[in-house]
């Protein structure tokens, strides 16, 4: 109820201040069309005004210059006609293009109050699997939005000390994590995927997405949802694309997606949202990260998986210990499957919906499919053994 309240004083806030520029630059439009004309020949009346329109000419000028560090419209066409001052708003008038339209004025200026849909190149070829509905999109629960960049830089690998008091093996008890209490009967397992395109070898098209789900994380989330029916457990599993067509954005709607079935369904506790880690073909720690993408289980190569931690989720020790907890049985149960927990520069990632929620890389873009899957049967094990063991 207080963060509705704190956005309709925002989006007030801000729908004042546009209201404000409006205004203000019709005034001063309406004042730059004032012309001056003598009654008479006297030359000195004609200096008079001369002087004043080079006066009026530098006002227009500073505030242009002003309105350009907000406005990148107007930001351009200050560096296109900057040689020429006079008629600045008289030209601004006539020939400057609004074609543009309100919303996207608003959301250049105002970023955070709304979320549009957002004019961008269709990456994807396969349209046809898409189960992307139009009000995904539309709807915004929460002024909370995430830098889809942040999630691209490396991040710190946190340091986790190991318990020597566990024997090689040995399943570990879970620490500092508050027990769920769950109907059995429903579900109380959620997995989705912010960016569902995400795929695997020998998927090497639209810089390694696919809307193809036999090669994308979807398949690795059914699998996961598989294991765990198969051991008994109640599953809610997502397969919307957030990140199709648009990747921006996708953090947004995948939080709608996620705050909507959590308010439908309050039985479900436990969230996983299924990814696959990228490294850019350039980048100075491919072969390393090539190398620690995948590992030996059991005569198998199997993809190795992390988890990622937003530094600025409020509840960022929750979301910790559950990581280090199911680190902690992947390692007793099928060591070297999990490489680490990697702790971002900034973001929240959409963690604050539940404190047992866990933001998964499986394996990266260099992994095979099959690889892929391989471990999301492993996860899947581990996952059944961290939920039995925190429950009430």
């Amino acid at each position: 109820m207080q963060l509705k309240k704190t956005r309709l004083i925002y989006i007030l806030f801000a729908m004042f201040c546009m209201l404000v520029f409006f205004v203000g630059s019709f005034l001063v439009i309406r004042n730059g069309e004032i012309q001056y004309y003598s009654a008479s020949n006297d030359e000195n009346t004609i200096e008079v005004f001369k002087q004043d329109e080079k006066r009026n000419r530098n006002d227009n000028f500073i505030l242009l210059e002003m309105l350009g560090k907000s406005n990148s419209h107007i930001k351009m066409f200050m560096k296109e006609k900057s040689e020429n001052y006079v008629g600045y708003f008289r030209y601004l008038r006539d020939n400057f293009n609004f074609s543009f339209g309100v919303k996207e004025l608003i959301r250049s200026q105002f970023p955070t109050i709304l979320s549009f849909n957002n004019a961008s190149i269709d990456l994807r070829k396969d349209k046809s699997t898409s189960s992307r509905k139009k009000e995904d999109f539309e709807v915004l629960e929460d002024l909370i939005l995430i830098d889809e960049l942040m999630e691209d830089e490396e991040g710190e690998l946190l340091e986790l000390n190991k318990n020597k008091n566990i024997a090689e093996g040995e399943i570990p008890k879970p620490k500092g994590i508050t027990p769920i209490k769950i109907d059995k009967k429903k579900p109380y397992i959620l997995i989705y995927h912010t960016h569902g395109t995400e795929s695997y070898l020998p998927i090497k098209d639209d810089n390694y997405h696919t809307t193809d789900k036999a090669y994308n994380v979807l398949m690795v989330g059914e699998i996961m949802e598989k294991v765990l029916t198969d051991r008994g457990h109640k599953v809610r599993h997502i397969e919307t694309y957030h990140d199709y067509p648009s990747y921006t954005g996708s953090y947004s709607r995948s939080l709608t997606t996620a705050n909507t079935k959590l308010k439908e369904e309050p039985n479900l506790k436990v969230v996983f949202d299924v990814h696959r880690d990228g490294i850019p073909e350039n980048a100075s720690y491919k072969s390393k990260a090539i190398a620690q993408a995948k590992t030996n289980i059991n005569g198998k190569e199997v993809a190795t998986f992390s988890m990622v931690i937003g530094p600025e989720t409020p509840n960022k020790d929750e979301v910790l210990n559950f990581a280090k907890y199911i680190k902690e049985v992947s390692d007793s149960m099928y060591p070297g499957l999990c490489v680490g927990i990697v702790e971002k520069p900034k973001g929240k990632f959409n963690q604050f919906v539940s404190n047992h929620y866990a933001l998964i890389e499986m394996g990266s873009n260099f992994n095979t499919i099959e690889e892929a899957k391989e471990t999301a049967v492993l996860l899947g094990e581990v996952i059944d053994v961290v939920i039995n063991n925190i429950q009430e």
